[in-house]
């Protein structure tokens, strides 16, 4: 294989998710680990992953996926004390 050849397959494609979304007259709302610390700052980056990963898993579309999820699961997942809880 020639150093070209291996350049090309390295090459990463860029997508604009909203507009292959759009093509598709689809819809996506993205939620961050970030978000999930907005709930939860005592997270780290990967608790907050963990919490939205099995929010993702869990999550009835009847209710949808909101603040209150996140924190049931970040509260499930990774129990505060009791110390924390009173802040």
């Amino acid at each position: 294989m020639t150093t070209t050849t291996n350049r090309r397959r390295l090459r990463r494609k860029t997508i604009d998710i909203h507009a292959e979304l759009a093509r598709r007259r689809q819809v996506a709302i993205i939620w961050s680990a970030s978000d999930v610390q907005s709930v939860r700052p005592d997270l780290t980056d990967d608790q907050a992953w963990e919490v939205l990963q099995e929010c993702e898993r869990c999550h009835d579309c009847e209710f949808g996926f909101s603040w209150t999820h996140i924190e049931s699961v970040a509260d499930e997942l990774f129990p505060q004390s009791m110390n924390n809880q009173d802040e």
